[in-house]
């Protein structure tokens, strides 16, 4: 089938050979701007090997919309644990601290050459593309459309239905809006672009941004049993990923509250689990009862402080910060960038932390406007700040408000999930 004009004007204008993009990016790699992996990913060249079986491709328009994307791979990996997920990143998105897939791949996105979108589809063979933000490349797309491969939009905080061009073509945005199956959008209004490109009432769904945060950490529900009938009717507070120069500030914000519940209990993780040992004397030459918690470690009365044995994994962040009213996300009292807060917001637990939180900006910032986290500059105010959630009021309050943040989305998470679920099965059974 013929091109639209449109696309004929943009291929025309943006035409250049691929060895014409390649002394592009190595002359950015001689001068330092760019690494050899990234020039690699940009052409499509030396790519891993594609693993059998379904490959779902989302894509991350903007940083806005890369958790999210993270975030709603899981969800669909929980019904599709054998499917292969590939996470492509626009050249300015970074990706996220310690941010990794179990079973995918996150790359940036091929260049907008006609070749090089063939060259990348013919090795990845998507079963299905979600696309998040805005910034919309037409060759890709155009190459993709005409693979039959599904296409899902899904509008992102602060990312337009806009092109991904130097210079405007008219009538393009309509012809690469006009390929998609279906949309989701926040609004009305955002929808009209959509509209005016031809999809019709059935393609398009109002329902709001996908979102981060969406997504509660699993719990083993027989050991919060038995951890919660140890604890009893102790008050408990959770310090989650320490940095081992955050524990002198934690010692001193446990000791202040103490004297407002002197059976007040705190678990603490560590960032770094082998320095648990030296943390155990820390404790001790400090006054506390401590000791460390392995899964055959029962909490006993006399216990003040419990590390865990080792760092946290998803479950048992989850079994803690439902466990305590109240969490402090470590790693945020110095230069460490923080701890990810959604996992405590989503299991109901109050949030403290400190100022330093670079890794998780965005987070942080939802959170705060909500009312939801309050920081800290010091052990002292920790401490503070400890002893006044104690009310379970107050407590309620803040962890209602991270609740409510955390859990805003998630209809649009799980729509998408289904839809993408329908797009795969579909074409599990047409394809021979």
């Amino acid at each position: 089938m013929a091109r639209p004009f449109p696309y004929l004007l943009y291929s025309g204008l943006s035409r250049k050979s691929g060895r014409h993009r390649a002394e592009r990016l190595d002359r950015l790699v001689q001068n330092g701007a760019l690494s050899q992996s990234a020039r690699d990913q940009r052409l499509a060249q030396n790519l891993p090997n594609r693993p059998k079986g379904e490959v779902l491709w989302l894509h991350a328009a903007t940083s806005f919309a890369l958790r999210p994307a993270m975030e709603l791979m899981c969800r669909i990996s929980e019904d599709r644990p054998d499917m292969f997920g590939l996470i492509t990143l626009s050249p300015d998105v970074q990706p996220l601290a310690g941010a990794a897939l179990e079973n995918g791949h996150l790359t940036i996105l091929p260049e907008d050459d006609s070749a090089i979108a063939r060259r990348f589809l013919d090795h990845w063979s998507p079963d299905s593309l979600v696309w998040i933000g805005g910034q919309f490349r037409p060759n890709l797309l155009r190459e993709t459309h005409e693979r039959h491969i599904p296409t899902l939009a899904i509008e992102a905080p602060e990312s337009p239905t806009t092109l991904d061009l130097t210079s405007p073509v008219p009538g393009l945005r309509k012809h690469v809006l006009g390929g998609f199956d279906h949309v989701i959008t926040a609004t009305s209004e955002a929808a009209y672009p959509w509209r005016r490109a031809g999809l019709n009432a059935e393609q398009i769904e109002v329902l709001g941004y996908l979102e981060e945060g969406g997504i509660a950490p699993s719990v083993d529900e027989e050991e919060l049993t038995r951890r919660m009938a140890e604890i009893g009717t102790r008050p408990t507070w959770y310090a989650a990923r320490l940095d081992r120069s955050e524990v002198s500030e934690v010692i001193r914000a446990h000791k202040r509250a103490l004297r407002r519940a002197h059976r007040l209990l705190l678990a603490l993780s560590l960032s770094d689990p082998s320095t648990r040992d030296s943390v155990l004397a820390q404790m001790e030459t400090a006054g506390l009862t401590a000791a460390i918690l392995d899964p055959d470690h029962p909490i006993s009365e006399s216990d003040q402080v419990v590390i865990l044995a080792n760092e946290p994994h998803h479950s048992e962040e989850g079994l803690w910060h439902r466990i305590a009213p109240i969490s402090f996300m470590g790693s945020s009292l110095g230069p460490f960038g923080g701890s990810d807060p959604y996992p405590a917001a989503a299991m109901g637990s109050a949030i403290l932390h400190g100022r330093n939180v670079s890794d998780f900006t965005t987070a942080y910032a939802r959170l705060a406007a909500g009312n939801a986290v309050r920081a800290v500059n010091d052990g002292f105010e920790l401490g503070e700040e400890v002893g006044r959630l104690m009310s379970p009021d107050q407590a309620a309050l803040m962890a209602g408000a991270a609740w409510e943040v955390a859990s805003t989305g998630a209809e649009v998470t799980d729509r998408v999930a289904n839809l993408v679920q329908d797009f795969l099965d579909l074409r599990e059974r047409i394809t021979p």
